[in-house]
């Protein structure tokens, strides 16, 4: 559960709602980027080299014959997946109701509380995952993506109905992929696509850490968060915006020459100093006022030293025809209404 909501969202008797089925995806928060490289998994991942020799350089979810053959060879063992997108609020499009991602998560697949990975080829061949999740449609609820903790697990259809139900979108979480993470595979085979960064550095860095976000395996039975926002507060500004049909992108990574790209949990952790124009990563950027939004914490954004660093991000982000916008966690806690305000205010 997550806690401390502001008073401006749990006023509203429409916030605690989650709308009758049938229900589906606006992708409006999501980059292009993630929806290509992590909404869209499947079969066994990663890809690679030698599993696209063994098809016969034609890969799909369903496992080929000489894929198959490859597997029993090396004895390869996988692990079952699930993406877990979870939804900040839904909206209402050409009279369908769409719930908007605010975060995706990976959730290995359990036996009484421990991590399933003796899956071997055969049960690969004979249980396609695809099948299961159209079959199934399993969700997750009371799911909280900041701590990786739910309460249940089921098919859709068991929790929701033909009624709408009482409880905080957020908590839902629509599994909207399952796939199979080979174990022991070589991460220097991994097949990669160039979605428009450029060759260099900066390409290379983001690609080895998904690849070791994405596909390290699971120790532990929890989820592990991948995308999005990264703080109850970013949540719930998130939400505020999302009252007044706006609709940012959340995780940007922001460079000198004005240029953006999308970022992926604890990208921002590693050292990034060596990525020759790289300013800073934005919580939320709305790409058509180049606005970017920070949802600053007392914890990091708190003193002298801080103060001037912040300043000095404004100064470039300006410098490369980016404007900017700073809210501060306690503001949004406390009145949500004014921090929205600051933000619709930048926006005009």
């Amino acid at each position: 559960m997550i806690d401390n909501r502001p008073a401006y969202l749990v006023d509203d008797p429409n916030y605690a709602v989650i709308p009758a089925l049938p229900i589906g995806l606006d992708l409006g928060t999501v980059p292009d980027w993630i929806k290509l490289s992590m909404l869209h998994l499947g079969g066994v991942q990663p890809l690679t080299g030698e599993m696209a020799e063994a098809a016969g350089f034609i890969l799909e979810d369903r496992p080929s014959e000489g894929e198959l053959d490859l597997y029993r060879r090396k004895g390869t063992r996988f692990q079952s997946i699930s993406v877990v997108t979870s939804i900040a609020a839904f909206r209402e499009v050409d009279g369908d109701m769409l719930g908007v991602p605010y975060a995706i998560s990976l959730v290995p697949a359990n036996k009484r509380g421990t991590v399933l990975s003796n899956v071997d080829a055969e049960y690969v061949r004979q249980i396609d995952l695809n099948t299961v999740l159209q079959q199934q449609e399993p969700c997750f609820v009371d799911f909280n993506p900041f701590t990786g903790h739910w309460g249940g697990w089921g098919t859709i259809s068991v929790f929701l109905g033909d009624k709408p139900r009482a409880a905080y979108p957020d908590g839902l979480g629509l599994v909207t992929d399952m796939y199979y993470l080979q174990l022991g595979f070589d991460p220097e085979d991994v097949l990669v696509v160039n979605l428009g960064m450029g060759e260099g550095k900066p390409l290379r860095k983001y690609l080895k850490h998904r690849t070791r976000l994405m596909f390290s395996p699971f120790e532990a039975f929890q989820a592990r968060r991948v995308w999005g926002a990264e703080s109850p507060i970013e949540l719930f500004l998130l939400q505020g915006l999302l009252r007044e049909k706006l609709t940012p992108i959340l995780q940007m990574l922001l460079f000198d020459d004005g240029s953006t790209y999308p970022s992926i949990y604890d990208l921002w952790a590693q050292d990034l100093e060596d990525l020759p124009g790289l300013i800073t990563e934005a919580d939320m950027f709305f790409p058509e006022q180049r606005l970017a939004v920070f949802c600053d914490s007392t914890r990091h954004h708190r003193g002298g030293k801080a103060a001037r660093k912040d300043e000095s991000v404004s100064q470039r982000l300006d410098a490369a025809g980016i404007r900017s916008v700073r809210v501060s966690g306690s503001l949004i806690v406390r009145d949500l209404k004014a921090a929205v305000d600051l933000v619709l205010q930048a926006l005009r």
